[in-house]
């Protein structure tokens, strides 16, 4: 791929539009679909831009995309936290590590996945913007491309999903994708206040318009709500638990 390939590319899997682009970097209109090379001062500007761009990447094809984001004058040691995906008992049990923000470019073994701050973050929304920064990495083997993973809160899937368990998603973009019976995480309003959770979403029949919210946990009744109060989807993908204290 050419760097404006390569540009494009990252700019999908972080869902930045070109117009958010053009107004961050300042750079003009169409700049992305003329020409292969961006040139020094235009490089120097999107990793100022955009941090977690890999310049060794994006410049000598070399290594990750993203690439965690250093500070100035601090020392970057990689100190991962074992866990492990969902029960050992599982076929989907796998190890996983957790860096720090600080942890070096390159997470060994596996794909190197942002996890967020529901709280800071004020919802999902703000993580699928950007404007929402990540507080660590997960880095799991052989895990498909996902957007990001956040820790779950309340008891609505207990016993499947705990407070604590670290849920990993992959943005849904059009409700008209959305797989009926999976697992979700799901923002939307619903009498008039924003909600951030997690249920299995149901087709409603009778009304295509809608969605079911089911929770897992019986002593929580399913929500129905308009397709329309959805401000942002996700399907989850996989989910972490720590069994140890500590």
């Amino acid at each position: 791929m050419t760097e404006k390939e390569k540009l494009k590319a990252y700019l999908r899997y972080k869902g930045i539009s070109k117009n958010r682009f053009y107004t961050e970097t300042g750079f003009s209109v169409g700049f992305l679909d003329s020409g292969r090379s961006l040139g020094a001062d235009k490089v120097r500007t999107v990793i100022q831009k955009f941090p977690d761009l890999s310049l060794d990447w994006l410049i000598m094809d070399q290594g990750e995309m993203i690439v965690v984001p250093r500070a100035e004058g601090v020392a970057y040691d990689l100190k991962p936290n074992v866990s492990h995906l969902a029960e050992p008992e599982s076929p989907y049990y796998v190890p996983t590590r957790i860096y720090s923000p600080s942890a070096p470019g390159s997470a060994e073994g596996g794909r190197r996945i942002p996890l967020y701050d529901f709280e800071a973050a004020m919802g999902l929304a703000p993580v699928f913007d950007g404007s929402s920064t990540p507080t660590g990495y997960l880095s799991i083997p052989e895990m498909p491309r996902c957007d990001g993973a956040v820790k779950m809160r309340g008891d609505s899937m207990y016993p499947l999903l705990k407070a604590g368990d670290i849920v990993i998603f992959k943005q849904v973009r059009d409700c008209t994708n959305i797989i009926w019976g999976e697992m979700y995480l799901v923002s939307f309003c619903y009498d008039d206040e924003e909600y951030t959770t997690v249920k299995y979403l149901n087709r409603i029949d009778e009304r295509p318009d809608c969605a079911r919210l089911v929770s897992y946990n019986a002593h929580h009744a399913p929500i129905e709500v308009p397709l329309s109060a959805i401000r942002a989807l996700a399907i989850v993908k996989a989910s972490v638990r720590f069994n140890t204290m500590g």
